[in-house]
């Protein structure tokens, strides 16, 4: 018989979820300028409006991975959706700065869910040597949302004004909730539109080490601490988002001001490093794939991709100096497609590292670190910009972080899943260490 493909459906699926959710953060970046000519603000207060996202999305992580985990991602990514999609519209209605804070914080506690139960879906329904392309593919939407819509977004603005950008994206969101609702369970069944051959593919390519997976006891969140790979794991989204919200707050409005692009070339322009993020996205989460399928380790496959990506994201400091603007468009290309290279093996290498019953909660921690740098790069960028009146400082203080990222992925990342697991065999059910 041959299988059905709605695994790659609901991929697909998350994938247009995580676009929608980039479109939503970037669309304050695309506005910028307007907003800061409309309502008054400096630099400093448009990074302090950029990071208070950051502030309830970093926060919600850990309590959401176990959301995730107990009520699953169908409700969970329902809910969230809806709620940030009508915070994003009510962006419209913000003719303060206290106003929109609170509107922005809003936003981030509806978006907070978003990733753990992505990383929640792939392990429910892909098998693990598919993982790597899958969040690869989800990963991609960053970029989609984050880049490729830019001009779009832009238009709107130019056209309609700032406000109006926000309802669109706001609108978006809305859809998308119906459809996921009418359409996604789960896990993976014949009541799914998955034929026997693909529930079987799924879940034989789920097996560990040959060993099915049984009852498991279940660890508390900080417990995962204790384990070197997780602090790794940790420390190098910390440094890909530094790099990532750096560029989704700052860089339309860094071409208009730092380059002297109008808005609407900066938008166009700003599509050129996002398509370079879109392909290093796919691109690491295939080879991973690949080296896996090869006979690797799948976690020495991820660190492999991870450790690559990062050292090409270090571009992102000759980017600072060049006088051209096309080559410095054309470094901070090189280094966000590195860093979205590494991006979908961090996300992969979780259901790799973490017990499998507890996939969202470190998906969560994970999310909730990478995120605190949503506090901090968007106000520091800002401040910096301020103070030395040009953008130099804040780009090599993102170099400088991936770089030490690439430093600590090298001593702390090793192949071992962490050990909480029981496996049925042919001896019968004892624990054992997975490596």
């Amino acid at each position: 018989m041959r299988k059905t493909n709605k695994r790659w459906t609901v991929v697909f699926l998350i994938f247009l979820a995580t676009s929608i959710n980039y479109l939503d953060r970037a669309n304050l970046g695309i506005a910028g300028p307007d907003m800061m000519k409309d309502l008054g603000l400096s630099k400093t207060a448009f990074g302090l409006l950029g990071s208070a996202f950051f502030w309830t999305y970093a926060l919600m992580q850990i309590p959401v991975g176990t959301i995730v985990d107990k009520l699953g991602p169908r409700l969970t990514y329902g809910i969230a959706v809806i709620w940030w999609s009508i915070a994003s519209a009510l962006t419209a209605t913000g003719r303060s700065i206290g106003l929109l804070i609170g509107i922005r914080a809003l936003m981030g506690i509806g978006e907070s869910p978003a990733f753990p139960t992505n990383t929640r879906v792939i392990a429910d329904w892909l098998p693990s040597k598919e993982r790597g392309l899958a969040n690869g593919i989800f990963t991609m939407g960053i970029a989609v949302g984050a880049g490729l819509t830019t001009p779009l977004v832009a238009w709107i603005v130019q056209t309609f004004g700032w406000r109006a950008s926000f309802i669109f994206t706001g609108a978006l969101g809305v859809a998308w909730a119906l459809c996921w609702f009418i359409s996604f369970k789960n896990k993976p069944s014949a009541d799914t539109k998955v034929n026997k051959a693909e529930l079987e593919y799924i879940l034989d390519g789920q097996v560990e080490n040959g060993k099915e997976v049984v009852a498991a006891p279940r660890l508390k969140w900080y417990q995962l601490l204790k384990y070197r790979n997780v602090w790794g794991i940790l420390f190098g989204l910390f440094a890909q988002d530094y790099l990532l919200y750096l560029m989704l707050t700052w860089l339309p409005t860094y071409l208009v001001i730092e380059r002297h692009m109008t808005l609407l070339k900066a938008g166009f322009n700003s599509m050129i490093p996002w398509i370079a993020a879109s392909i290093g996205a796919v691109l690491g989460g295939y080879l991973s794939d690949r080296l896996i399928k090869k006979g690797w380790n799948p976690i020495a496959s991820r660190k492999t991709i991870m450790i690559t990506g990062m050292i090409l994201s270090l571009a992102i400091i000759p980017a600072a100096f060049v006088t051209s603007a096309t080559m410095a468009l054309t470094f901070i290309a090189v280094s966000l497609g590195g860093m979205m290279f590494a991006n979908g093996g961090s996300w992969a290498v979780v259901a790799d590292i973490a017990p499998k019953n507890m996939v969202g909660v470190l998906a969560g921690m994970q999310n909730f670190v990478g995120n605190i740098s949503g506090w901090i790069a968007p106000i520091l960028t800002g401040f910096l910009a301020d103070q030395l009146h040009s953008f130099i400082a804040a780009l090599v203080v993102a170099g400088a972080i991936g770089a030490l990222a690439v430093i600590l992925y090298i001593v702390l990342l090793k192949n071992e899943k962490i050990e909480t697991t029981l496996h049925l065999n042919t001896g019968g059910m004892r624990n054992e260490k997975l490596s």
